[in-house]
């Protein structure tokens, strides 16, 4: 291996022949030679890349010299975790594949190894995972992660024995993985039904066992809505509605509403639904929309190093005609956050709002890291606002939808640099 002067200096190597190689978890003994050069560069030869589990291409990569063990790290290297591959000539991984294509862009510029892989392909003997080179996703050897960003979108899978293995081993070798499991909807509701600052924020939310307690429900608050507690993108949502002609139901799979003159002949209507999974009841929040339509507001929260949270983005969601919710898997759309509220409030109270929004967001992510086990670096949080000025906390995403907060110029979105920032940092490098 051939290793340039000015990299040399740069990080203190002494100059001498015999070296260890470090990436991901794999060591090797090498021999070195220096050379005059003003690029930080070094020349290794194919065995070199082969041992490592190095694609076999040019790759700018962050070194840090261990003085002590004389050991040269290469890294970091990124793993993103996900369960949806498609394509045989042309590898896609669905509607995160633009965020994939950032995030490995911008690891390269700041000198990560970035890949993607499967549950499968980790837990093979030799790990195998999709690089992107010129835009296109390769399949090669990849060295073992020193970090891993779950996006598996199923549930089941991460109960599965493949995942629990996988996370024994990341364990047994000290190895972070964050967002490691969704949070289910009833979990949430009882963090925040403890937390005095949030509780106000929350709409009155029961879990759903009995028909009594939906009797009791619809009868107190008249609108309600069901919700599946390991639900996402807006999927299997109902609203109930109670008024002097009978009831009326609407699913989130429908535009059309469902009428029924008693009570009972709408419960068993809804008792197939609720018999596949248990689901949460909820009060109707009279929220403010715009043009008919229902209005919401995401702001998305990473974790900028192993304590702080910030605020990356926030932006309106407006639902499809018709709807009543603004997912953009149902058909809304994102709009500007600051325009919007300046649509439906007077200057002073959106500057109010903005900043509260803000404050509440925060607010529940630090209160939801300091209840739940595992490691946690991005959250979606959704919030309504009622018509007398007031947030209301609507959903928290463990996995917030990568459709929902792309960027209006194309470039590198900020959620993507916040999330290779916190890979740097989990993993013990400095960008």
């Amino acid at each position: 291996m051939e290793i340039s002067d000015s990299l040399q200096k740069s990080i203190k190597l002494p100059l001498i022949r015999l070296f260890f190689l470090n990436c991901g978890m794999k060591t090797i003994k090498i021999e070195s030679s220096f050379f005059k050069n003003e690029t930080k560069i070094i020349y290794a030869s194919e065995e070199v890349f082969k041992a490592l589990h190095l694609p076999l291409k040019y790759l700018t990569l962050s070194l840090h010299y261990d003085r002590f063990a004389n050991t040269i790290n290469l890294g970091p290297v990124i793993c993103l975790l996900t369960d949806y591959v498609s394509g045989q000539d042309e590898i896609h991984f669905g509607n995160i594949d633009d965020y994939c294509k950032e995030m490995a862009n911008y690891s390269k510029e700041k000198g990560a190894l970035f890949y993607v892989s499967t549950l499968p392909l980790l837990n093979d003997d030799q790990m195998k995972g999709f690089y992107l080179t010129e835009n296109v996703w390769t399949i090669a050897d990849m060295p073992f992660p020193n970090v891993i960003y779950n996006r598996i979108r199923s549930r089941r899978l991460e109960g599965s024995k493949n995942f629990l293995n996988l996370m024994e081993t990341l364990t047994m070798n000290n190895i972070p993985i964050f967002n490691s499991r969704y949070l289910n909807k009833w979990e949430i509701y009882k963090i925040f039904a403890s937390n005095h600052s949030l509780l106000p924020y929350v709409p009155k939310t029961a879990l759903l066992t009995k028909k009594a307690e939906l009797q009791i429900f619809l009868n107190d608050f008249k609108d309600v809505f069901i919700k599946p507690i390991h639900g996402s993108h807006g999927r299997g949502i109902m609203r109930l509605k109670q008024n002097e002609n009978g009831f009326e139901v609407r699913f989130s799979h429908s535009n059309e509403p469902e009428l029924f003159s008693s009570f009972d002949e709408m419960y068993e209507k809804l008792l197939p639904y609720l018999k596949k999974e248990q689901h949460i009841i909820q009060e109707t929040i009279d929220l403010v929309s715009y043009d008919q339509r229902c209005l919401d507001f995401r702001l998305l929260c990473h974790k900028i190093d192993q304590q702080q949270w910030k605020v990356t983005s926030s932006v309106a969601r407006l639902s499809a005609k018709d709807q009543f919710v603004s997912n953009l898997a149902k058909g809304g759309e994102q709009l500007n956050l600051k325009k919007m509220l300046s649509e439906c409030f007077d200057r002073k109270t959106c500057f109010h709002l903005y900043q509260i929004l803000h404050e509440i967001s925060l607010e529940i992510v630090n209160t939801i890291c300091l209840e739940v086990e595992g490691e946690y670096g991005e959250f979606g949080i959704d919030i309504g606002i009622s018509k007398d000025g007031k947030p209301w906390i609507l959903e928290v995403n463990t996995k917030p939808s990568k459709r929902n907060d792309i960027s209006e110029s194309k470039t590198i979105r900020p959620s993507a640099k916040a999330i290779v920032h916190y890979c740097f940092s989990l993993s013990g490098y400095e960008i």
